[in-house]
């Protein structure tokens, strides 16, 4: 009964000491994403073309955080996404399903909403 308890002791402990060590690992990441600066920060200005053309602004943030406006027609279609390893993640704009797909290593890429497609680029500003 003693070496039970004793088990169930040591369980315990080695169990408090291993989350511990997972949260503060969880905490370091979480600082080395916020200290982080995007290579590709600042505003980028340039066109899409396809079955439908416009303008394109992607004001990426230091974080990495892009804000994408689309303007077509006077108007404008503002949505968020993200870009890693200068991917930018194909988030849809909830209010037109407008999707960018490209590298930001190459400053251009495609684009897709309903049927419609094309390609785009930028220039930064």
């Amino acid at each position: 009964m003693k070496n039970v308890r004793l088990f169930l002791l040591l369980s315990l402990i080695s169990g408090v000491i291993f989350s511990c060590e997972d949260i503060l690992e969880n905490t370091r990441l979480k600082e080395e994403q916020e200290n982080q600066t995007s290579p590709y920060m600042g505003r980028w200005v340039g066109t899409y073309t396809g079955s439908e053309n416009g303008n394109l602004v992607l004001d990426i943030k230091k974080s990495g955080s892009v804000e994408v406006i689309r303007t077509i027609n006077n108007t404008q279609d503002i949505y968020y996404t993200n870009v890693y390893g200068g991917v930018i993640y194909n988030t849809p704009s909830p209010n037109s399903g407008f999707v960018l797909s490209g590298n930001m290593g190459s400053h251009s890429g495609t684009w897709k909403m309903g049927a419609g497609s094309g390609n785009w680029s930028v220039t930064k500003q």
